[in-house]
């Protein structure tokens, strides 16, 4: 049947990708992604299947954004080695652990578009970073939570060498650095009260660390990207907000909406 074929096919298409030929890939897995949305009530190891074909792909052509995605669902359809038996077929390896939560954890700090970092860090097999020499990576990705420039940069400085090991950071370590700045900026509009959204420049600057004369270029950048929206006044050096992108929230960002609409009231 179709789902038999759709199995066969990405299975192929996996071993593609290992044997160093991802062009080959690429037709199947795009094919099947849009098959799969015309299959009802397909077997959920056939969805996996997919999406472990596609990230395979995406990791070896990109973009990492692509990859993210594509991970996320994987993780999706992929049951624990506990709730599937550690013998079953779809079950996840230690080892496949390990190295999907640091691709996982690359692609979102180098995915374009990529900014719920609470969305990332609620995924579990993140856990599979602690203890390992990769552990870093989920204190960068806190940090990116956070919005917290100070943190992350203490964490690549402590870790430049890993950091630098790694093509994906640095090949996009401006990029990379500019989200910083650009989660800083979301985290302090997420801090202020909704009837005090006017931000100064100067409050910007402080929080993102930037010059000055580059705060009012980030926040272009953020309302051309989407993550907020309102009235910048170069003028009188203000960036009045009126609405900032949604997202996964953690305990202490919930305890401090909390108190929020606790003011509200």
């Amino acid at each position: 049947g179709p789902e038999a074929a759709l199995l066969l096919a990405m299975e192929a298409a996996r071993v593609a990708v290992a044997r160093g030929d991802a062009a080959a890939a690429r037709g199947p897995v795009e094919e099947a992604q849009a098959q799969l949305e015309g299959l009802s009530g397909a077997e959920t190891r056939v969805h996996a299947a997919v999406y472990r074909a596609a990230a395979a792909y995406h990791k070896a052509v990109g973009p990492p954004e692509a990859f993210y995605k594509s991970a996320l669902m994987l993780l999706a359809y992929t049951p624990a080695a506990e709730e599937a038996g550690a013998l079953a077929p779809d079950a996840m390896t230690e080892e496949e652990k390990g190295t999907l939560a640091v691709d996982l954890a690359l692609a979102a700090l180098t995915g374009d578009g990529v900014f719920n970092f609470g969305e990332v860090l609620a995924t579990p097999i993140l856990g599979a970073l602690a203890g390992t020499p990769h552990g870093w990576l989920g204190a960068l990705l806190t940090a990116f939570r956070e919005g917290d420039v100070d943190a992350f940069a203490a964490c690549v400085a402590q870790n430049q060498a890993a950091f630098d090991a790694q093509p994906a950071l640095a090949s996009r370590a401006d990029f990379v650095r500019e989200k910083i700045a650009l989660l800083a900026l979301m985290n302090l509009v997420f801090e202020r009260p909704a009837a005090d959204r006017h931000l100064r420049f100067a409050d910007i600057a402080a929080r993102t660390r930037l010059p000055p004369d580059l705060v009012e270029g980030l926040c272009m950048r953020a309302m051309s990207l989407g993550l907020v929206r309102g009235v910048m006044d170069g003028v009188a050096e203000e960036l009045a907000v009126s609405w900032v992108q949604p997202r996964v929230l953690d305990d202490p960002q919930l305890r401090h909406l909390q108190r929020r609409l606790g003011e509200w009231g």
